[in-house]
């Protein structure tokens, strides 16, 4: 693509790049980069300031490695075309979005503090069931599939909720050429606030919940809520589609001021005024069975997981279907067949045991008490309930010693143990957990607490593995090595169940577990 042809798209361009020498403007662009590693001959270099690096400082590397345009908001700098301070990010998602022209025809984002995964997963399996290719973006990498074939994880290279903006875009025009046709993606506040979503053509949005994180980046719960907001204010243009959980406080606020804008709005949850509302959820074993009311019809589904927060994302997810123009009717039917994503409250079985252990992503104070009382819900008065979990380091440090309560408040008993620590002391992370949970056994190292744990285990006790879910690395330090919590668990309760069959066959009885 020209740069003239690239520039003429986009009014923040054409102010921007408008009025360079002809000569530079009838360049072929070759490719765009915010990574001076990445720059080829013929390549755009966009210089951002981030957490660790300084684009700036950059800038001649780039230039030597034939990068023959290249952005900065220092306007000191020489060979730079200036940008106005705090419009680089911006920029960069712009130009993205245009040079990879190409996206799926429909997107929804998904926003909120819990539930983004499961939501979008279940928005891309109600899409293949409705003979659609669809896609999922965010935590879990993209996920592909049609209603013939099974879906294949392609993981993120950065393992970011929000892809940064080269992989996103680039990502968007590789599924749109390869025909998929709607996509659900995880939208991060931090990608909001960086302007990383900023040129995806939006058909609609769900929020779904805000609570407590991320207040390290973001100072406070309101500019958290900002930042999700802005996808909703900014981002979707007139007539889009929107599901908003008005059980949640900060969804009513949103709702409230979103209100009067042109968008088709509905909203889900327990309470009296919503558009689609859950008129129960009973959990039966290993399945949730609900009761949905919308346009004065009942809708009953059973599905085949367990979490009363579960129930909340495939609603989330109905939802926005139905927003788009899907029949209500085949959206609610189509309940009973979604799977839960992996690491979200998934069971790792073994045989002859009679206690269940649970794999969970919740990593925030709030999705923590929610997976304990639902767990509290289903397991049986003889049973206890064991917490295993610790907090990541170089994170919101805020939440440690409240889920240190959650967990003392709601939990039998509780194992501390490391949870990706990074380059803050481990010790410390697990100090700050132990303060609000005196009580807890603290383990640090996470493969001899996950052992530790089941071997507990006794009939109808319920062990919650929570923090990591899906992730198979723990970073420690510099170093990230293989790691995967379901991986442990499943040998552990295999060797348990070996122990089992040796007291069956020698001591002439079953032990009680």
């Amino acid at each position: 693509m020209i740069l003239s042809e690239l520039v003429s798209k986009n009014k923040i361009l054409t102010n921007i790049l408008g009025h360079l020498d002809h000569q530079i403007l009838n360049q072929e662009v070759k490719g765009i980069s915010s990574n001076s590693k990445d720059i080829k001959p013929g390549y755009i270099f966009v210089a951002i300031k981030g957490k660790n690096f300084d684009g700036e400082s950059f800038i001649k590397e780039a230039k030597s490695k034939g990068a023959f345009l290249i952005l900065a908001e220092n306007k000191n700098k020489k060979n730079c075309v200036s940008i106005t301070k705090g419009t680089s990010r911006l920029v960069y998602s712009t130009l993205l979005s245009i040079y990879y022209k190409n996206q799926p025809n429909v997107i929804i984002g998904v926003t909120g503090t819990n539930g983004k995964t499961s939501t979008v997963e279940f928005c891309r399996q109600i899409w293949v069931q409705a003979g659609w290719k669809a896609a999922s973006m965010g935590t879990l990498g993209t996920k592909v599939g049609t209603h013939q074939s099974d879906a294949v994880y392609n993981s993120s290279q950065n393992s970011l909720t929000t892809f940064e903006p080269n992989e996103l875009y680039k990502n968007l025009n590789f599924l749109a050429q390869n025909d998929v046709s709607h996509l659900a993606l995880e939208a991060s506040s931090h990608g909001l606030d960086q302007f990383r979503l900023d040129g995806i053509k939006f058909s609609g949005a769900i929020f779904t919940n805000l609570s407590h994180d991320h207040l390290d980046y973001h100072g406070n719960i309101q500019s958290y809520f900002s930042a999700k907001k802005k996808l909703f204010t900014d981002i979707l243009k007139k007539q889009s589609a929107v599901a908003i959980n008005i059980d949640n406080e900060f969804g009513k606020k949103l709702y409230e001021e979103i209100a009067s804008k042109n968008h088709l709005i509905l909203t889900f949850g327990e309470n009296e005024k919503a558009n689609i509302r859950i008129k129960s959820i009973t959990h039966n074993n290993q399945t949730l069975k609900i009761s949905i009311e919308f346009r004065n019809k009942i809708y009953d589904a059973t599905l085949g997981m367990i979490g009363k927060f579960q129930a909340y994302n495939v609603i989330a997810s109905a939802s926005i279907c139905i927003a788009l123009g899907m029949e209500p009717s085949f959206v609610f039917k189509s309940l009973s067949y979604l799977k839960p994503a992996r690491g979200r409250m998934e069971i790792v079985s073994g045989e002859n045991h009679n206690s269940t252990i649970i794999i969970d992503y919740a990593h925030t104070p709030e999705a923590l008490k929610s997976v304990l009382l639902s767990l509290k819900e289903i397991k049986k008065a003889n049973g206890k309930l064991i917490t295993l979990f610790g907090c990541g380091g170089d994170r919101d440090k805020g939440k440690r010693k409240l889920m240190g309560k959650i967990a003392h408040e709601y939990s039998d008993l509780i194992i501390v143990t490391d949870d990706n620590p990074r380059n803050e002391s481990p010790a410390g992370i697990r100090s700050d957990i132990l303060n609000g949970s005196p009580t807890a056994v603290e383990i640090p190292d996470r493969n001899k607490a996950i052992k530790h744990a089941v071997s507990l285990l006794k009939m109808n006790d319920f062990l919650l593995i929570a923090g990591k879910g899906h992730e198979t690395l723990q970073t420690v330090g510099l170093e990230t090595l293989p790691f995967d919590d379901y991986a442990v668990a499943k040998e552990a309760l295999k060797t348990m169940n070996l122990i089992e069959a040796w007291f069956w066959t020698y001591c002439g009885q079953k032990k009680n577990w």
